[in-house]
This record gives C-alpha cells, sequence and structure tokens, in this order.
C-alpha cells in the first residue's frame, strides 16, 4: 500500500473511531446499556489505535494517546457493569498507552527538529557553493576577457596610428560581444525566464533546445498525458528545484559521458510525478556509480553538483536514483510524492 492510501486509510478509521466515541457518548447521556456503551468505547479505542499505525508519523503519538483514553473509559464501564472495584488495576494498561505515545511524540519532535537542523545547515551549504561557482565563473571567464578589453584598449590609446585604433576597437567590441552572451548565459543559468514566466515544463523544452544548439546533442522532452494536471500543483520553488536537478543531470551528461542523445521524460503514475534524465553516454565506472548512489554525506567523491541534487531532493521530499552501466548510458530519476507537492518547502 502506497504512502497516500495508507494515510486516506488512517483518515476514514480514525472518523470512524470518532463516531464510534461520539455514540458512546450519546448513550451514556440517555442511560443506555453498559454493555453496549463498553463494546462502543472499546471499538473506538482499537479504531484509533488502527489509525495511528497507518496515518503519517507526526499524528501517530495523538491517535495513541486518544486511544488510551477511550480504553480508559472502557475500563471505567467494565468496573460499573461488574461492580468490582479491583479491576480499577486494568487502568494502568490504557494509562500505560498514554505514556507511551506521549514518550514517542516527545521524541518524534525532537527527530523532526533536528532534520529541520540538518535541511538548513545543507541548504546554507548548498547556497555557499553556488556562489564559490558563479564567483569561479565571473573571475575565470568575465574577468579576465574585461581585463584583455583594458589591455587592447589601452594599447590602442597609445599609438597614433588609425588602423591600429581601428583593430583594437573591433577586438574590444569583439570581445565585449562574447561577454555579453557569455553573460546572457550565466543569467539563463541563474533563474531561467520561461521558468518564471511559463512553467516548468516550457524551462525544461528551452533547456533541451539549448542543449541542442549548444552542444550538438540530440535532447528530447517527452511528457505524459497526465503529468501537465498534477505538475501544476508544484510551488514555484518546488518547480525550480525540479528544473536545476534536470539541468546538472544534463550538464553532466554533456562534460562527462559525450553522449549523442539526451532525453528528458516527465511521468505519473498520480502517487509521484517522475522525472528521468537519460543518455546514451559512456556510463560511470562501478566505483563512481557506487558514490553517487551512496547517501548524501558520503559523496564527496562524486562532486559537488550531485550532492546539490540530493540536497534539492531532500527538500522535496523526492527519490533521487542513479543507474549507470559503463558504455551504456546513465539514467538519473527524480521521484516526488504528489501529497508532499512544495510542502516543506512552503513551511521554510
Amino acid at each position: 500500500m502506497s504512502e497516500l492510501s495508507r494515510a486516506r486509510a488512517g483518515k476514514v478509521v480514525e472518523a470512524a473511531g470518532s463516531f464510534l466515541l461520539l455514540i458512546t457518548l450519546a448513550f451514556e447521556v440517555a442511560h443506555h446499556s453498559l454493555t453496549v456503551e463498553f463494546a462502543l468505547c472499546l471499538a473506538a479505542g482499537t479504531s484509533f489505535l488502527a489509525a495511528a499505525v497507518l496515518s503519517p508519523e507526526a499524528r501517530r503519538p495523538w491517535l495513541a494517546v486518544i486511544s488510551g483514553i477511550s480504553y480508559v473509559i472502557a475500563v471505567a464501564l467494565l468496573v460499573r457493569m461488574v461492580e468490582a472495584p479491583l479491576l480499577n488495576g486494568l487502568h494502568l494498561v490504557p494509562l500505560t498507552l498514554i505514556a507511551c505515545a506521549a514518550a514517542i511524540g516527545r521524541r518524534s519532535a525532537l527527530r523532526h527538529r533536528s532534520l529541520d537542523r540538518e535541511w538548513s545547515q545543507a541548504r546554507r551549504d548548498g547556497e555557499e557553493r553556488e556562489r564559490r561557482h558563479w564567483a569561479r565563473e565571473l573571475h575565470d571567464d568575465t574577468l579576465q576577457e574585461l581585463g584583455a578589453v583594458q589591455i587592447v584598449l589601452t594599447s590602442a590609446a597609445r599609438s597614433d596610428r588609425p588602423g591600429v585604433m581601428k583593430e583594437a576597437i573591433d577586438q574590444a567590441r569583439r570581445l565585449v560581444g562574447n561577454q555579453i552572451t557569455s553573460l546572457r548565459h550565466l543569467i539563463a543559468e541563474l533563474r531561467p525566464v520561461a521558468l518564471d514566466q511559463l512553467g516548468l515544463r516550457p524551462a525544461l523544452e528551452a533547456l533541451c533546445r539549448s542543449t541542442s544548439d549548444n552542444f550538438g546533442v540530440d535532447a528530447e522532452l517527452r511528457v505524459a498525458p497526465r503529468w501537465d494536471q498534477l505538475g501544476a500543483k508544484l510551488s514555484p520553488e518546488a518547480q525550480a528545484h525540479v528544473y536545476r536537478i534536470v539541468q546538472e543531470a544534463v550538464t553532466n551528461a554533456v562534460k562527462h559521458a559525450r553522449p549523442g542523445r539526451i532525453r528528458v521524460d516527465l511521468d505519473t503514475d498520480g502517487h509521484t510525478l517522475s522525472t528521468k534524465v537519460t543518455d546514451d553516454g559512456d556510463g560511470l565506472t562501478p566505483a563512481a556509480a557506487a558514490a553517487l548512489r551512496a547517501p548524501a554525506r558520503a559523496t564527496v567523491s562524486g562532486g559537488v553538483g550531485m550532492a546539490a541534487m540530493r540536497e534539492r531532493a531532500d527538500l522535496l521530499d523526492a527519490r533521487l536514483t542513479v543507474h549507470s552501466t559503463p558504455g551504456e548510458g546513465t539514467d538519473v530519476t527524480l521521484e516526488v510524492p504528489v501529497h508532499g507537492l512544495g510542502v516543506r518547502l512552503h513551511r521554510r
């Protein structure tokens, strides 16, 4: 059973428990049969306990507490039925359940706070890596060519010959033109205009087109019919993370795998949004593939790009997998659960 199906079943069982508990209260007010009240209350406690098993982790302690309270009431009704005060000791059983639930709830809250701190640290680390990356890009490309422009113009200023000055100006214009193009590419990498104005699918289409135009690779985007309906639920922040993961996967393939074809598939099974990047390049060596499949903290050898991809996937509550065979290409798959689309991002 999928997480979404379990959550729905948990809500149904929880509603049944609440209904049974309300009926018990109504029967108590109407002075109905204690036997019926006992049976209803026992059934309510069992329903809440079953709902705790089926529900998400955050709701389990509270449902267990409600289940314990229902059992306490059931024991109290049993004592009234048989008029045996010694049965009061049975209250220890549901009270123990309540105490355990409270302890689990406290441990769960501490775990969530710890995870939040880890996610915040991962996000700060990712931002710092992004800053270093763009600093290198600007230093190695933009500043170098602007320095060359300065040298060319300085040489031209020292010359009295019109021909030399004209040649220097033409060279400076070419260098400036190159930098305008380069800076446009940098701006597009920082935040594609199509992503803000049109959404994720057009942005990925533009990414495939630019990959084909700039690197001569046959890059193609394929979208399943049902994907657009669910993809529209992605928050803007979530769309940006999905785009960056696909962009990094495509960039890695172009730089390192020498592919002839790259395919980006957007699909859904109703429970998850699947984004898959497939190339027919050289693939990865077994050691490199094992490093990329390792947990995020162990991917130092996998490079900064893969670490950033894993951090973005964690922010989406998504599953990121990499499969590769030497000489047969690489598959990078991102699976985003529908029930959590953008939830964690908004919570931040």
